[in-house]
C-alpha cells in the first residue's frame, strides 16, 4: 500500500474512532478560586433586583411574576450552558394545580316545594353532592339515634363533636343551626366562603366528604322538622400551571456523574395583601430571594469553571413553598432523574439580612450578625455530610456557623419548615443555611434595599464549595441516624 495512503487511512481512523476527554476534574481548591471570581455582592445585587422587584408582584403561587421570575432563571441557566433538567428538554418541571369554585346556584330544597339559597341562607363548609334524603333532628347528642343514610339537623347547641359522630354512624350530610341572622349573619356568609378558595396540589374530591352545611337561624328554624330534604351541593374545578425549574452541570467522573449534589431554593413568595394603604407588595426579597439568587450565583460558578466535580450538581428551585413546601414535595415525588441517586440535598432559605451592631429590636434579637447564619442539619441525618459541611467552611471563608437550631427539639422546628425536609423524608441527607427570623419576615418590609449582598455572596461561594466538597467524596455520605419526625 502507498506510504502516502497508509497514513492517510491510519489518521482518519485514529479520528474517527477517538473518544473525546471529559472535563478535567474540579477540586476543592479550584472551586474556592472559582467562588472568589465569579460569586459577588455586586452579581447578587442584579439577580435580586429583579427577583424582588414590584413587578414581580410578590411572586404568589401560581401567578404571572412566578412564571416571570422561573423565566429569568431559565434564560441564564441557558445562556450559561447549563443541561435543562425539567420536562421534554426543558428547564421546567410543570406542575397542574386545582382550586374548587362552588356553585351559587347550590341550593338546599326541602318539601319540593321551599328553596334555600346559598349565601343568603346558607354556606358550604365542606363537601358536594345531590343528596335526597329523610331528614331528623339532634338538639343534644347523637346518641343511639338513628342517623345512617339521613340527612342531620343539629342545633346551634350541640358540640361541634357530633358532626363527626353523625358522620361515623352513616350520616350523608349534616346542617347546623349556625346561630346568625340579620347584619350578623351576612358578615359571617361573606367572610366564611369566599366564591374561590385556594389552590391545591390535589385535585379536589369533595364527594369523598359528607356535606357540611351552616344555617341562618331563621331559615334552620323553618326547616328543621322537615321530613324529606334535598341538598344540591355543586363545585367546579379550576385549574392553574406553575413550575419547579430544574438544570443540571453533569460532572466529570464516568460512574459518579450519574449521582447528584442537589442544591435548592424557593422561588416563591406570598403575593399582595389584598387590602390596606400603602405599600401592598410582599416582595420577599430575603425570604426567599436571597437564596434563589445564591442558588443562581453558584449555578453561574459552576458552569463558568473549566472543569468539574466528579458527582453532578442538580439545582432545583421549588414553587409554593409558602403554601406547604409544594415545590418540593412534588419533585421529591415525581423526581427528574433517579431519586436514590441524589446524595444530599443543600438547601437556602433566606440568607440576605444581617442584625448589624446596636440593633435593639426585639423582632431581629434572633437575626444573625453579618459573618454569621444558621446551619440545620448537620446533626439529623449523617455524620459524614455534617463533617464536610463544617471542614470546608473552617478551611474557607471561615463564616460563623451557629448550630442553635440544628437540633430536632428545637420548638422553632426550622428543620422541618423548608424545602430540605421533603428530601430528608426519602432518606436524603440535607443541610439548611437561614439567617433567622427578623422584624420584616413575611411583611412588606422584605425589601431589596435592606439586604446585606455580602452575606449572600459569603452564603452562595461557601455552599459552592461544599457541593463540590460533597460531589467529590469517594462515597455518597451514609446515613447514620434515623429521622426524627
Amino acid at each position: 500500500m502507498n506510504r502516502t495512503v497508509a497514513l492517510a487511512l491510519t489518521a482518519l481512523t485514529t479520528t474517527a474512532y477517538a473518544i473525546a476527554p471529559g472535563p478535567a476534574l474540579l477540586s476543592v481548591n479550584q472551586a474556592k478560586k472559582v467562588a472568589k471570581s465569579v460569586i459577588s455582592a455586586d452579581q447578587c445585587r442584579n439577580i435580586l433586583t429583579f427577583i424582588a422587584s414590584d413587578a414581580l408582584l410578590g411572586r404568589d403561587t401560581p401567578s404571572p411574576g412566578l412564571d416571570a421570575a422561573a423565566e429569568f432563571l431559565a434564560y441564564n441557566l441557558r445562556k450559561w450552558g447549563a443541561k435543562p433538567g425539567g420536562d421534554n428538554g426543558s428547564f421546567f418541571q410543570k406542575v397542574t394545580l386545582y382550586r374548587s369554585q362552588l356553585d351559587t346556584n347550590s341550593a338546599v330544597i326541602v318539601g319540593g316545594t321551599t328553596t334555600l339559597r346559598y349565601g343568603s341562607q346558607f354556606v358550604v363548609s365542606r363537601g358536594q353532592g345531590d343528596l335526597n334524603g329523610p331528614a331528623v333532628f339532634i338538639d343534644n347528642e347523637v346518641g343511639t339515634t338513628d342517623v345512617k343514610g339521613k340527612i342531620v339537623f343539629m342545633a346551634e347547641s350541640v358540640s361541634l363533636a357530633e358532626d363527626r359522630v353523625a358522620v361515623d354512624k352513616g350520616a350523608v350530610a349534616v346542617i347546623r343551626d349556625q346561630g346568625a341572622t340579620g347584619a350578623d349573619w351576612t358578615n359571617f356568609a361573606r367572610s366564611f366562603n369566599r366564591p374561590v378558595g385556594g389552590f391545591g396540589l390535589t385535585a379536589p374530591n369533595a364527594t369523598a366528604q359528607a356535606p357540611r352545611i351552616l344555617m341562618e337561624s331563621t331559615a334552620f328554624a323553618s326547616i328543621k322538622s322537615s321530613p324529606m330534604v334535598r341538598l344540591l351541593v355543586e363545585r367546579k374545578t379550576e385549574t392553574a400551571t406553575t413550575q419547579n425549574v430544574v438544570a443540571i452541570v453533569e460532572g466529570s467522573d464516568p460512574k459518579l456523574k450519574s449521582e447528584y449534589v442537589a442544591l435548592g431554593a424557593h422561588l416563591d413568595h406570598i403575593g399582595v395583601r389584598s387590602t390596606g394603604d400603602g405599600d401592598r407588595i410582599f416582595n420577599g426579597a430575603d425570604d426567599d430571594g436571597s437564596g434563589t439568587t445564591a442558588i443562581l450565583a453558584i449555578a453561574e460558578a459552576a458552569l463558568t469553571a473549566k472543569e468539574r466535580a466528579k458527582r453532578s450538581l442538580l439545582f432545583v428551585w421549588h414553587f409554593g413553598e409558602e403554601k406547604g413546601l409544594w415545590g418540593s414535595s412534588y419533585f421529591t415525588n415525581n423526581p427528574t432523574v433517579p431519586i436514590t441517586s441524589i446524595v444530599a440535598q443543600l438547601n437556602i432559605d433566606m440568607c440576605g439580612r444581617s442584625r448589624m451592631a446596636g440593633d435593639t429590636n426585639p423582632r431581629n434579637a434572633t437575626l444573625t450578625d453579618p459573618n454569621s447564619i444558621y446551619v440545620i442539619g448537620t446533626t439529623m441525618m449523617s455524620t459524614r455530610l455534617g463533617e464536610l459541611v463544617h471542614k470546608t467552611n473552617a478551611d474557607f471563608l471561615k463564616v460563623n456557623y451557629d448550630p442553635r437550631y440544628d437540633d430536632p427539639k428545637d420548638p422553632n422546628r426550622f428543620y422541618y419548615r423548608s424545602d430540605h425536609y421533603n428530601y430528608a423524608q426519602k432518606g436524603i441527607p440535607i443541610c439548611f443555611w437561614f439567617d433567622g427570623v427578623h422584624e420584616d419576615y413575611h411583611g412588606v418590609g422584605d425589601e431589596v434595599s435592606k439586604i446585606d449582598f455580602n452575606k449572600i455572596e459569603k452564603t452562595a461561594q461557601t455552599v459552592f464549595v461544599t457541593a463540590v466538597a460533597v460531589a467529590n467524596e469517594p462515597v455518597r455520605p451514609p446515613v447514620d441516624k434515623p429521622l426524627r419526625p
